[in-house]
């Protein structure tokens, strides 16, 4: 079954193996947001940006320091992931705000006639399995962004210990393999992540990695800057 219509991947691995995937599992609650968001913000007042549509959610905790910034943030999520205790908690308490709006992903955000002045997409791209729906990811964002606007992107890497050949799937690798649905990661190098996002378009303006394991790139659509 397509993400399309639910967030469960119906695959095969490379050994034969039937795989289920549930994309929803790829939250991690309690996680506090990451700390280049707060360091963006003054960054982001500068550059005039009102509107924010944080893609990819989960339980919003990059949602609420943007709100408490003074950003007007749309979270956009598969209906089945707000469903989960951790997230509907947390939306709960961000409807309570005037500044947040949501959107279920894919059918009202593609149909949705906003444009944001910027996008987070924060560790969404490494756990969807399927290489062509990544990539539509990326161009409905570029449509749904205003010109010079920005993207900031996020993904980890040296993620994989214990992954074995046996746990290969699509482009990746499948986690949990004790459990019925598994989680899905794919790492990307640095090289991989910039020419996925010339192809659509964006160009890296600022590299906000620090030491660990996470990469954050800071991608700019039409003539935005840094400076």
């Amino acid at each position: 079954m397509s993400i399309w219509k639910k967030p469960i991947y119906r695959l095969t691995s490379k050994r034969g193996k039937p795989i289920l995937i549930d994309v929803t599992s790829s939250v991690s609650p309690g996680l506090p947001p990451n700390k280049a968001i707060k360091e963006l913000v003054d960054f982001l007042r500068n550059k005039n940006i009102q509107k924010i549509v944080d893609f990819g959610a989960g339980s919003l905790r990059h949602t609420f320091p943007l709100l408490d910034a003074g950003f007007q943030v749309c979270a956009v999520e598969f209906e089945e992931n707000f469903r989960r205790p951790i997230c509907k908690e947390a939306l709960t308490k961000a409807t309570a705000h005037p500044d947040f709006s949501r959107l279920i992903y894919p059918k009202d955000f593609i149909r949705d006639y906003r444009k944001f002045d910027a996008a987070l997409l924060c560790y969404v791209l490494q756990v969807m399995p399927m290489k062509n729906e990544r990539e539509k990811v990326l161009k409905h964002l570029y449509k749904k962004l205003s010109e010079d606007a920005y993207l900031l992107y996020m993904s980890r890497y040296n993620q994989m210990e214990g992954a074995l050949p046996e746990h290969r799937v699509e482009d990746g690798y499948y986690k949990w393999p004790d459990r019925e649905h598994h989680s899905f990661y794919r790492e990307f190098t640095t090289e991989e992540t910039h020419e996925a996002m010339e192809r659509f378009h964006f160009k890296r303006v600022k590299s906000l990695s620090q030491r660990g394991n996470d990469q954050i790139f800071l991608y700019a659509k039409g003539a935005a800057t840094w400076i």
